[in-house]
């Protein structure tokens, strides 16, 4: 295949220019240093959102996170109620992926009640939608360790509450990924998540966990991170447009009906991120030199790898001897 350089610079601006908002909206993200936060980050600066992570350290310790540029990272309590406005100021969006283990009393605290202020927070400062980071039912499970469910629906009471359906409940089950620890020590979620997904996702467990009432609550597929945080942007942003389903599902009966947050589940969760990838612009354009009888063998080799279409309906064209070749 053979480049050419300037008309490549050209067309990469050209892209970069339609994945981007005539007025980029901005969205603030809480907890956006953490392992969730920080993919949500990306994928909204990937959106061409103007994008704030609003957390208690501020900027994410480089041996941990990826550096991102443009974003920006404010250190602020979520206890401190001005301090939380300030940060949230002219904010189209908020998403918040608080949330913590521990004692009962400490997780409903966390998971609930410091929710419930940002929510209140966003509200009174006028942001347009919410999204909440929160977690799939489990059943029996939830008996076991009471006040992180507790605190999670609390919160997502409190989203219907202020933000009726302009706001987004998300409800993964296990959330995998490469979880960075600190420079030399990282915990490979995916090696347990990934597998499982594809297990719960076949139609037989999918109809064993329909029959076991609550106990197949516990049968939830598991999600990436990279797809929680494409769902999450996506609601951010309005663009979450097919609602509905149901629970089991992986839906919400309730969801986009006034007053009530809508829902989003495993599978609405896998749908939706499909959407964003599958219309998101070409990352790549190539260029080959239309006179060779090979070049059409090797664009149809890679338009068949291209499954994802990432790289733009690869072009043949004449060769043009101003082009310079790398």
């Amino acid at each position: 295949p053979r480049s050419a350089v300037s008309e490549c610079s050209h067309r990469i601006a050209a892209h970069a220019g339609q994945g981007s908002m005539a007025t980029a909206k901005r969205l603030v993200v809480v907890g956006g240093s953490g392992y969730v936060g920080s993919h949500i980050m990306r994928a909204a600066l990937a959106r061409g959102a103007s994008v704030a992570s609003v957390s208690r350290r501020g900027k994410p310790v480089a041996s941990v996170s990826p550096p991102l540029d443009r974003a920006e990272w404010i250190s602020a309590d979520v206890q401190d109620s001005a301090a939380l406005q300030n940060a949230m100021k002219g904010a189209d969006a908020v998403i918040s992926c608080l949330g913590a283990f521990g004692s009962n009393e400490f997780m409903r605290r966390v998971n609930g009640e410091q929710n419930e202020k940002i929510i209140s927070a966003a509200a009174a400062g006028g942001v347009e939608r919410f999204v909440y980071i929160s977690a799939a039912p489990f059943g029996p499970i939830e008996k076991l360790i009471p006040g992180y469910f507790e605190g999670k629906r609390a919160a997502e009471a409190a989203v219907s509450k202020h933000f009726g359906d302009r706001g987004t409940v998300i409800q993964p089950g296990m959330v995998y990924g490469t979880r960075h620890v600190s420079k030399h020590v990282s915990i490979p979620l995916g090696i347990i998540g990934w597998p499982m997904s594809i297990f719960f996702q076949s139609s037989p467990v999918r109809g064993l966990a329909n029959t076991l009432g609550r106990w197949g609550l516990l049968l939830v597929p598991p999600s990436s991170v990279e797809e929680v945080a494409s769902t999450a942007v996506a609601a951010a942003l309005g663009t979450n447009a097919e609602n509905g389903g149901n629970s089991g599902a992986g839906g919400s009966q309730n969801a986009g009906q006034s007053g009530s947050a809508v829902a989003l589940g495993w599978e609405r969760i896998k749908q939706i991120a499909h959407s964003v990838e599958m219309s998101s612009v070409p990352a790549v354009t190539l260029f080959w030199d239309g006179g060779c009888p090979l070049c059409r063998r090797e664009i149809g080799f890679y338009q068949r790898l291209d499954t994802k279409k990432r790289v733009e309906g690869i072009i043949s064209r004449p060769w043009d001897p101003s082009w310079r070749v790398f």
